[in-house]
């Protein structure tokens, strides 16, 4: 009977969780993880995969959950009894933990199998290439990658010694060997992924692989939809035989050491959908063939030294929807291009990334407006000038408008105050001029960073509110820097009730800090105050178990040195006030972190209370 193999499988296997309990009984069929013809009721599949969800937020520093998963997984040896199962067409172990074993050589002996994934199971060693019998394989996934902690203790990836095995797989369609070490393998992985006519996905990402033929006498893998070849260390240009898959969707050749400008043969490739090309050492300009690839909706050129203009053609790629060219020299203005892509009859464009481009700038085109689609502008390290345009606030999808760190000198627009999704609104270090009222902010009600400063200390941009405004917002980031906010203190600031980061630096304020001031924020983590002429006392503060930076310096406090609020101080700065009085005795107790502590410029007499030597992690003390 075949439910003899399975149960001889099992008694070689580790189960900490019991997920093979169900096998008992005479029913093999109704087993979980066995799968069996509904005609024939042969066993035709063995899903073993371990299915244990790990949250994306928080796997990363969880033992606990580390601990978890290593109690779902199965492991131990594999067991020859699966040769019983003749009909078996489906074997998936994958997310397990087989520490370390050797893929036995018995699995090229499952002649009917055409699904097979071995992947994150950390299996190492040679891969037999025995798996070249399996002449009726179609999807084959031996991804190396070790863990899916990155606290888990490194073990040796799989590698191979030849592909020549890989002949033996011609109706194979889908090959994932990521992380597999295969950089010495001879003759070269392109000649051998060559026979695989039916291939329709290739990865061999981060497989150490050193070379990229430039030439190939004919393709076979003409069906080729999806090559991802990155986080390697190729050292050549872009070859000519990528012009030939004429039927690729996406190709991924990004984290290399690519070097040489972007030929013109992508042009040919007019089905690519995704182009993502950075993280190398790409140089030139971009070519104009580009624009002609009319089904791409993916552009990534990031992180590379492209140089020149934004080609006009680029503006035809209507079915674009992100476009990322950050950290290059792109140069020139970007008119022609939003003004193409405003002229597309249904524009899909939702990222546009373009920060860090020093050379790159000129005004905003009015056309920005058309881009309704648009949801993250990023423009900053640029040299952009002038105003935002009021076409600004046509964009209604727009969550994140970032214009920090440019030569804008002109006004901001009201219409920004219609971008009711916007969620981030960084319009920092510019040269801003005119006066921002409650227009500006109306319908920003999901708005959590504001980012707002001038680049000088002339005050040339204004905050002109009422003192009873409540804004529509809750911001967790308020920054201010170098604009005129005083000289009253804000009392707006009060109803920011989930502020983690404060900033009102040189500002204007003359105020004193209201009472109950400190009582709005419990989750805040980084003051800063200075550079006004804020007087008075500090207001007692209440515990603030996350403070760890704290800046009232260049004010006209006096009084007592404030007692300090929490435990995870780290940066305290209080210099060029009025503070008077003696040091605060036990000072090392309730600033056990601090590594930063400048009191100087104050009035503080006495002495310097012993418990300072308390302070381990100290490495400047200002006096």
């Amino acid at each position: 009977m075949e439910k003899n193999a399975p149960l001889s499988f099992k008694e070689g296997l580790t189960d900490p969780a019991g997920r093979l309990s169900s096998w008992v009984g005479e029913d093999c069929c109704s087993w979980i993880g066995v799968g069996c013809d509904n005609t024939t009721s042969h066993v035709v599949e063995l899903d073993l995969r371990n299915r244990f969800q790990i949250s994306k937020h928080s796997y990363k520093h969880s033992y606990e959950n580390m601990q978890k998963y290593n109690m779902s997984c199965l492991g131990g040896k594999l067991s020859p009894s699966l040769l019983n199962l003749k009909y078996l067409s489906y074997l998936d172990l994958s997310q397990n933990n087989f520490e370390g074993i050797n893929i036995p050589n018995f699995m090229g002996s499952l002649e009917n199998l055409n699904y097979l994934n071995l992947s994150f199971s950390l299996f190492t060693g040679v891969i037999p290439p025995h798996l070249g019998n399996l002449s009726k394989l179609q999807y084959l996934s031996l991804t190396s990658k070790s863990f899916p902690f990155s606290e888990y203790p490194p073990v040796r990836r799989l590698e191979v010694k030849s592909l020549e095995w890989l002949v033996g797989l011609p109706t194979l369609k889908y090959l994932d060997m990521s992380f597999v070490n295969i950089g010495e393998v001879k003759p070269d992985w392109l000649q051998a992924v060559n026979m695989l006519p039916s291939l329709l996905e290739l990865d061999l990402s981060g497989c150490r692989l050193v070379t990229l033929p430039q030439s190939i006498s004919s393709i076979n893998f003409t069906f080729l939809t999806v090559l991802d070849i990155s986080r390697n260390m190729f050292n050549t240009s872009i070859p000519i035989w990528l012009s030939n898959l004429t039927g690729l969707s996406t190709l991924n050749i990004g984290i290399n050491s690519l070097r040489g400008a972007i030929p013109n043969v992508f042009a040919n490739l007019v089905s690519l959908q995704e182009l993502d090309l950075s993280y190398n050492f790409i140089e030139g300009q971009l070519p104009v063939g580009l624009g002609h690839l009319t089904n791409l909706s993916s552009l990534d050129l990031s992180k590379n030294s492209v140089t020149g203009k934004i080609p006009f053609s680029f503006g035809k790629l209507c079915n674009l929807q992100t476009f990322a060219l950050a950290y290059n020299g792109i140069s020139g203005e970007i008119t022609e291009f939003v003004d193409g892509l405003s002229q597309c009859f249904n524009s899909k464009l939702e990222w546009l990334l373009l920060e860090s481009n020093g050379l790159l700038g000129g005004k905003l085109p009015y056309s920005l407006g058309a881009l309704k689609t648009l949801k993250t502008l990023r423009l900053v390290y640029n040299s952009f000038w002038g105003s935002i345009p009021d076409s600004i606030g046509n964009m209604s999808s727009l969550q994140e408008l970032s214009l920090s760190e440019n030569m804008f000198n002109g006004t901001i627009s009201k219409s920004v105050g219609k971008l009711s999704m916007l969620t981030v609104l960084a319009l920092s270090d510019n040269h801003w001029k005119g006066v921002l009222t409650e227009a500006h902010f109306q319908n920003l009600t999901r708005l959590s960073c504001l980012y707002l400063s001038v680049a000088s200390a002339t005050w040339s941009l204004v905050l002109d509110v009422k003192r009873d405004w409540v804004p529509p917002f809750n911001l967790s980031v308020a920054q201010f820097d170098s604009m005129l906010i005083g000289p009253n203190f804000p009392a707006w600031i009060q109803t920011q009730t989930k502020l983690l980061f404060l900033r009102l630096r040189n500002v204007g304020i003359s105020d004193t800090i209201p009472q109950g001031f400190w009582n709005s924020f419990s989750r805040i983590g980084d003051i800063s105050l200075s550079r006004n002429k804020i007087r008075g006392q500090v207001p007692h503060f209440q515990s603030y178990h996350l403070l760890r930076y704290l800046d009232l310096s260049f004010n006209n406090f006096d009084g007592q040195v404030p007692l300090f609020p929490s435990k995870m101080m780290e940066f305290v700065f209080l210099r060029e006030n009025m503070f008077s009085g003696t040091m605060p005795e036990n000072i090392g107790e309730i600033l056990p972190l601090v590594s930063y502590l400048d009191l100087s410029s104050n009035f503080i007499n006495g002495t310097i209370p012993p418990s300072i030597g308390m302070l381990k992690t100290l490495q400047i003390l200002d006096l």
